[in-house]
Order: C-alpha cells, then sequence, then structure tokens
C-alpha cells in the first residue's frame, strides 16, 4: 500500500530553506514590532473589526512557518517503508496528544489578549511535535537502543 498524501522528497530541502527566513520574520514580527511597508493595505471599508490600517507582515511570517513546517513534515523520506508509514502515524498521533493536552492546559492558565499568542503558537506546536516525534523514534531511538544494548 503507498501513501499518495505526500510530497516529493525535494519539498523537505526547500521547506528548510523557506523556515529559515520565515521564523526569522515570525521572531523579528511578534517581538520586535518589525514590519515591511510594501506589506501595508487598507481594507476596503472601516470598521471597528477590522481596524484602519493593516500590515500583511504577520500574515507572511505565519504562513511562511507553517507551509515551510507542512513541507518537512510530510514530504517523502528517501527509502518509504512500512515501518517509515508506522513511525509517521505513531509520531502524528503523540503530536495530536501532546498539543492537545498543552493546549487545555493554556485554555485555563492563559487569559485575555495572552491567549491570542497561545492560538498563534499552537497553530505549528502540532507540526513541531510531529516533526520531532518522527526524527526521534525514526533516527535516534535505534541508535540509542543500539548503544545501550552494546
Amino acid at each position: 500500500m503507498k501513501n499518495q498524501l505526500l510530497l516529493p522528497r525535494q519539498c523537505r530541502i526547500l521547506g528548510i530553506i523557506l523556515l529559515l527566513p520565515s521564523l526569522a520574520l515570525f521572531i523579528a514580527y511578534f517581538n520586535f514590532n518589525f514590519e515591511f511597508s510594501i506589506l501595508a493595505t487598507t481594507p476596503p471599508r472601516k470598521s471597528d473589526l477590522l481596524g484602519g490600517n493593516n500590515n500583511l507582515t504577520d500574515e507572511l511570517a505565519i504562513a511562511g512557518v507553517i507551509i515551510s513546517l507542512f513541507m518537512i513534515a510530510f514530504s517523502k523520506l528517501r527509502r518509504e517503508d512500512e515501518y517509515t508509514r508506522f513511525i509517521r502515524l505513531q509520531s502524528l498521533q503523540v503530536g495530536v496528544y501532546v498539543n492537545y493536552a498543552i493546549f487545555i492546559l493554556l485554555t485555563f492558565t492563559v487569559y485575555g489578549g495572552n491567549y491570542l499568542s497561545v492560538l498563534f503558537y499552537n497553530i505549528a506546536t502540532i507540526l513541531i511535535l510531529f516533526i520531532l516525534a518522527f526524527n526521534y523514534n525514526l533516527y535516534i531511538k535505534p541508535r540509542l537502543s543500539k548503544s545501550l544494548s552494546a
């Protein structure tokens, strides 16, 4: 049974390359209020919900981080077999479980405007946890078990 839903192998490298500037832009925007003036827009009509001016720097940063993490997480490996499919499924389950456990904990401990930041970070957390669990189970865990048994 082949998994048709994975991206080509080259997308992993492209995702890593895209992650670096996207993450830098994400950090610069949310920590230092950095904005590109070329991305300034005005909504078609003014309302209390949208405000007057809008800059698309934060949207670009968030989209870049999510797309790059998605490309890293769901690209084919050089050798895709049943073991890697099993590890991929197991890691996705671990990522979802841990992500929602953290999200529930933060729902009860973070209030107000900071909760919006929790929602922003929660978007990428599941992909980060999946990538960490997948790479740990696929590469590090077998090497640790070999070194411990020797």
